[in-house]
C-alpha cells in the first residue's frame, strides 16, 4: 500500500483524496482499513505541498458531484474505486467516455475507466453502437505513460474535436453514428 501511495503522491497535483469506509467496516477488516490509512498518512507527510484528505464513500460521492474539480486523484480500495469511477462516468457523460489506467511499479494496464452501462452488452456490439471514446482516450493515457506525449496530444485533440463538432457521435452521446464511423472520423482528424 505504501508503494501505491508513493506513486500517487509523486504525480504532479495539488489534491489527494483517500476514500475509505473505515467507520462502516469496523467489524469487517478494520485492521486492513487502519493499515491502508496509516500508509497514506505516512506518505502524505513527505509531500506537504499536496493537500491530503481522508473521506468516506458517502461524502466522496457528494464531493465528486458538487465539486468535481477538487477530485484530482483518489486512492481507494477496489470496490469503492469502482463505485466512484461509475459515478464520475455518469457526470462526464457515461461509461463510453471515461478512460482508465491502472499503474504499478513495473506494469500498467489501460482500459475503459468505468464498467456500468454498455460494457459487455452484446446487443450494443452487434449493432455496432458501442462508444469507442473511452478506449481511444485510454490509449492516449498509455501513450503518455510510455513517454510519447506528442502522439498522445494528437490523438486526444482528434477525439475531442470529433466529439465536440457533434457530426459523429454514438447513441449514448446523442448521435446515431456507428462505432466504426466515429473511429474513422477520429482517424481523419489526427494531424
Amino acid at each position: 500500500m505504501r508503494r501505491i501511495a508513493f506513486y500517487l503522491f509523486a504525480s504532479v497535483s495539488k489534491w489527494r483524496f483517500v476514500m475509505h469506509m473505515g467507520c462502516i467496516l469496523f467489524a469487517f477488516g478494520w485492521c486492513l482499513v487502519v493499515t491502508f490509512l496509516e500508509s497514506c498518512c505516512e506518505v502524505a507527510a513527505k509531500y506537504p505541498s499536496i493537500k491530503y484528505k481522508e473521506i468516506i464513500l458517502d461524502n466522496c460521492c457528494v464531493e465528486l458531484v458538487s465539486k468535481p474539480e477538487k477530485c484530482d486523484v483518489m486512492m481507494t480500495p477496489n470496490l469503492y474505486g469502482n463505485l466512484v469511477a461509475n459515478t464520475a462516468a455518469g457526470i462526464a457523460g457515461g461509461t463510453g467516455v471515461m478512460p482508465g489506467g491502472n499503474m504499478g511499479a513495473e506494469h500498467a494496464v489501460f482500459e475503459q475507466g468505468a464498467s456500468a452501462g454498455s460494457v459487455g452488452n452484446e446487443r450494443v456490439v452487434e449493432q455496432r453502437r458501442a462508444n469507442p471514446v473511452a478506449l481511444m482516450l485510454s490509449s492516449t493515457m498509455m501513450l503518455r505513460h510510455l513517454q510519447f506525449p506528442s502522439f498522445a496530444d494528437r490523438r486526444e485533440t482528434a477525439v475531442r474535436r470529433v466529439v465536440s463538432e457533434g457530426k459523429f457521435r454514438t447513441k449514448d452521446l446523442g448521435g446515431d453514428s456507428t462505432t466504426q464511423e466515429l473511429i474513422q472520423a477520429v482517424i481523419a482528424n489526427v494531424h
